[in-house]
């Protein structure tokens, strides 16, 4: 007869077998069972005789786990009383069931309110659904660490930086930490973050943290001060967080351990596991929930952070980024933008071109006649602060011309002339600067931003689209002017997309062109939601206007694009993706611009009074892979052009 091999305990049963190992805890509770103090809880087919007598044996981890099996002898109890969660008031956190638990815990009690204290629930102001979402606590000087998996309810990534999300009425979604949140106190501590500095990656290779900078006060709690070394299995921990009820978890169970009091501060006390070897994390067994996330994990005796708690199983077992991991990320600061990094390697340090009035002297700008029909800038509409001129709006630069946005301190629109047949191919040399014909302070530089937050410098008009001439100094000269910071919007490393660089070199490709001349309209879409980084709204969406006349009619052809995220555009919910070039009707661009083209120019729009523009209406675009995808002429029966 074949032996039957014996059943294996079950995680639940293997956290209850652990517990048990602890002779103090084990006889208490065998105690306990005995003068029927368990009489609140559900039967378990098991007398309180029959818990006591097995209790009060020293048996096996084997034999606890059957017994518990065979009786249906929830771990709930033996959590309640040697995994507890306990309220913290004023800092300080309640006396334990169990007398054995509290004595060791007593002679820590006092010491351990200040780490207490620096342990925050994170809260959300505007969010469409909650009101908070975690954990987080002080470390350094003004840094708040979390797990990844928080800090993205409220954040997300945005080029090589963060920024806050926005909510469905399109309003940004901010954040606090208050230090306090503690069981029938009415008093706050209420501090506000004022950046995402960094989250990790989300791949199991990176641990789920992510790190906030808090607005610095003299009334902010003590930093937690990081353990030297990680922790080892069995040592003394707990749990400082914000326990939130969980309706995926048993109700009773929670019941017995959270007393049914959620959303305020806890202590959780219990022991380290195991460290799995080469893991970025330890596992523990104190009694956890949702809220938890993000909450310090204390060593008992010395109350520094062992690790940060980001997730695990109810009843189960819980896991924590371990202080080693955390500390290295500290010492690298993740953070940082690289462009910081390469400099204190010795890379080459950026150069600032001083440009005089009398460099930029006799500049014609932008020909609105070049095209033969005028070809006219647009006029800003009344949401534009534009920033006067002289005597007038423009900017002038050889071959286009800038209107400035007083208020964002960006260019509103730009407009260039590009003589194909006159393009020049130059080396790339970069100069950017201030343009001395109005103040500094209504551009925005590389010291005062570009330089610190990291952002690149995105071309309005390209490089090379002016670079056009007799010879190839006035072609250089062109070039050059494009490098000051009047043409340039910080641009998000998603911009960097192929069809959206390239239109220009489409159009002058797949167009019967006159001359090979096209004038080209581009700018920003400012919106009032966008993006503050470091004083300065970022745009995410931009769009771009192509004049020319058509070789075969003779005709002036305008066609309109937009470059936005994937699913920016009408009919859904605007979401953060890919960036995507579509070609819009003209009067989608003015709409989403604030602009107002000139009645040539809006009655040259390939796409105006065709059905197919009644089918764009309905938000199904054209999107821009590449040149075959462009319509450079007015469709025909067919709903095509050339």
């Amino acid at each position: 007869m074949r032996k039957r091999n014996p059943r294996r305990a079950t995680p639940e049963e293997l956290r209850v077998c652990s517990v048990l190992k602890e002779k103090g805890t084990r006889e208490e509770l065998a105690h306990l069972a005995a003068r029927g103090e368990w009489s609140n809880v559900p039967a378990y087919n098991a007398s309180r005789e029959q818990i006591a007598d097995h209790l009060g044996k020293s048996v096996s981890p084997e034999s606890d786990a059957s017994f518990f099996d065979s009786r249906r002898f929830s771990e709930a109890i033996i959590l309640l009383k040697s995994r507890p969660v306990l309220l913290v008031k004023n800092g300080i956190f309640d006396e334990a069931p169990l007398a054995g638990l509290e004595q060791r815990l007593k002679k820590h009690r006092a010491a351990l309110a200040t780490p207490i204290r620096s342990v925050g629930r994170l809260e959300l102001i505007d969010h469409d659904s909650m009101d908070w979402c975690g954990t987080g606590w002080r470390i350094e000087d003004d840094l708040i660490v979390t797990n990844r998996h928080v800090a993205s309810l409220f954040a997300e990534r945005q080029g090589s930086l963060f920024r806050f999300r926005l909510n469905q009425a399109g309003k940004q979604v901010r954040t606090r930490v208050d230090f306090r949140e503690e069981y029938r106190q009415p008093e706050s501590d209420e501090h506000v973050i004022a950046r995402v500095l960094w989250i990790a990656p989300d791949v199991s290779e990176a641990p789920d943290m992510a790190i906030l900078q808090v607005v610095k006060g003299d009334l902010l709690p003590p930093p937690l001060v990081l353990a030297r070394q990680d922790a080892e299995p069995r040592q003394a921990v707990a749990v400082v967080g914000y326990p939130a009820r969980d309706s995926r978890n048993d109700a009773g169970a929670m019941e017995d351990i959270f007393g049914n009091i959620y959303d305020v501060k806890r202590f959780a006390p219990g022991e380290v596991v195991g460290l799995p070897h080469d893991a970025w994390y330890l596992t523990h067994d104190c009694s956890t929930l949702g809220g938890n996330s993000g909450s310090a994990v204390l060593s008992i005796d010395g109350g520094e952070v062992v690790g940060l708690h980001f997730g695990g199983q109810f009843r189960k077992t819980n896991y924590a980024v371990k202080a080693s991991v955390i500390r290295s990320l500290l010492a690298r600061r993740a953070w940082v933008p690289v462009a910081g990094a390469e400099l204190k390697r010795g890379a080459p340090r950026f150069q600032e071109k001083q440009r005089s009035v009398a460099d930029l002297a006799e500049r014609k700008g932008f020909d609105e006649a070049f095209l033969g029909p005028k070809a006219a800038l647009p006029k800003p509409g009344k949401s534009h602060q534009v920033l006067p001129v002289g005597k007038g709006t423009r900017l002038d630069y050889l071959h286009f011309s800038v209107v400035m946005s007083a208020s964002r301190r960006l260019p509103i629109l730009t407009a260039v002339n590009i003589d194909g047949a006159l393009k020049r191919s130059l080396k790339r040399k970069d100069s950017w600067g201030f343009d001395p014909r109005i103040e500094a302070a209504v551009q925005v530089g590389h010291k005062d931003f570009y330089g610190p937050a990291s952002f690149d410098k995105g071309h309005m008009v390209r490089r090379e689209d002016p670079g056009w001439g007799d010879s190839d100094a006035i072609a250089r000269q062109a070039e050059d002017d494009t490098f000051v910071y009047t043409n340039a919007v910080p641009q998000v490393a998603q911009l960097n997309q192929r069809s959206w660089l390239s239109l220009e070199d489409y159009v002058l490709q797949n167009a019967r062109s006159v001359g090979f001349r096209i004038s080209v309209f581009t700018g920003p879409v400012f919106r009032d939601d966008d993006p503050l980084y470091q004083g300065v709204q970022v745009p995410l969406e931009f769009w771009k206007v192509v004049a020319m006349i058509d070789a075969d009619s003779g005709e002036l052809g305008v066609s309109a694009y937009l470059l936005g995220q994937e699913g920016m555009m009408p009919s859904e919910g605007f979401r953060y993706g890919a960036f995507k070039t579509y070609q819009v009707p003209l009067a989608k661009v003015e709409a989403s611009a604030d602009l107002r083209f000139s009645s040539a120019l809006r009655k040259a729009d390939v796409l105006a009074g065709t059905p197919l523009e009644e089918a764009l209406e309905s938000g199904r675009f054209i999107e821009i892979d590449g040149p075959d995808d462009l319509l450079l002429s007015r469709p025909g029966p067919a709903g095509k052009g050339r």
